[in-house]
């Protein structure tokens, strides 16, 4: 029985999932290990590493994730990664109410009226969200629908292919952003915003009980915040990137040298809130703020001033266990920059 029981246990009996999130962005790699036990729900940090690259040259970039993966000490090759940037189109759409099947065959004829790129250029993807009432007399839905151009997707595959990956899932970067939440109980309920601050780019996500509902880029993130530094304090970028985070008694002083650029982020986020509220019939009562700037100290109290709405640094690292010989200290300094990695992980 003891014989039968070591038998069961090595060839039939489950074995923990293992997943892997790499998101390549505009200056960094970042990728995350995690592990799911048979059975279980919850989701353990396994390992995780950032490499920066010093241009987006294929070759740069796939010797950072080769490091990545080395210190993250990654053994499978299939991992889920994400794309972004002017490539992307999202797109909410109404359509009279249909079947996938139908709505399938419409945009296959009807997609040129929602992309502006030729359609043999991009691939795309769609997923129906709901009703959204009637109109012309009969009843709507509302219709997320992805495209990317072929080129980036070829791209990141290639990446792939240099360091001996495949990929698993390639998703867009918002949407791994919006996965992560799944991670978080109920009492997101409502209309949330998620901003994801990135080097160049401020994605904003706005979502109804964890569900999308607008998408939208905004050309301004973290470098335009150091240049401002770099250009008040005539100081090198480096000595610029090190006060974003370390300001001690200079904060005032940061603070007062990023302001407009601050200011013309949040211009542009209420002008997408004022769109949403007038399409959703409702405000945005929270902000996830997420990406390597949501570090920069302050600023979601910033933020909060500005927009008089409550502003809360996301990091997903917080509701997952936490391998032991990972260093916590690590975690919570760089968790918001691995949210894009744990939520393509998460997709498994």
């Amino acid at each position: 029985m003891e014989q039968l029981k070591a038998i069961f246990e090595k060839f039939v009996k489950p074995k923990p999932k293992v997943s892997v999130g790499l998101d390549i962005g505009n200056s960094s790699v970042k990728v995350v290990q995690l592990l799911t036990q048979p059975g279980s729900l919850f989701k353990h940090l396994v390992s995780f590493d950032i490499q920066p690259f010093k241009s987006s040259k294929i070759a740069d970039i796939s010797q950072a994730v080769k490091k990545s993966l080395e210190n993250a000490q990654i053994s499978t090759k299939l991992v889920n990664t994400s794309v972004s940037g002017q490539a992307v189109i999202v797109r909410y759409v109404q359509m009279p109410k249909m079947t996938t099947e139908e709505l399938l065959k419409a945009l296959k004829f009807g997609l040129g009226k929602y992309i502006p790129f030729n359609l043999d250029e991009v691939n795309y993807d769609f997923q129906i969200l709901g009703e959204s009432g009637e109109g012309k007399g009969q009843k709507m839905m509302k219709v997320l629908l992805v495209a990317v151009k072929k080129e980036v997707i070829e791209e990141r595959i290639k990446i792939l292919r240099v360091v001996g990956l495949t990929p698993g899932v390639i998703d867009v970067d918002s949407f791994a952003i919006v996965n992560s939440f799944k991670l978080v109980q109920q009492e997101n309920k409502g209309i949330i915003a998620v901003l994801d601050i990135g080097a160049d780019i401020t994605s904003t996500t706005i979502l109804r009980d964890n569900i999308p509902h607008f998408n939208r880029d905004i050309p301004i993130g973290g470098r335009h915040l150091t240049k401002a530094i770099v250009d008040e304090f005539e100081m090198t970028e480096e000595e610029a990137d090190d006060l974003k985070h370390n300001p001690k008694e200079r904060y005032g002083d940061m603070i007062s040298a990023i302001r407009s650029v601050l200011d013309s982020i949040a211009s542009e986020i209420q002008m997408s809130f004022n769109y949403v509220e007038s399409q959703m019939g409702g405000s945005v009562q929270k902000i996830f703020l997420t990406g390597g700037t949501a570090k920069f100290k302050g600023i979601d109290k910033v933020l909060n001033s500005i927009l008089g709405i409550d502003v809360e640094v996301w990091d997903p690292t917080r509701i997952l266990q936490i391998n032991l010989d990972l260093s916590k200290e690590r975690l919570i300094e760089v968790g918001p920059l691995l949210t894009v990695s744990i939520g393509l992980a998460l997709r498994g």
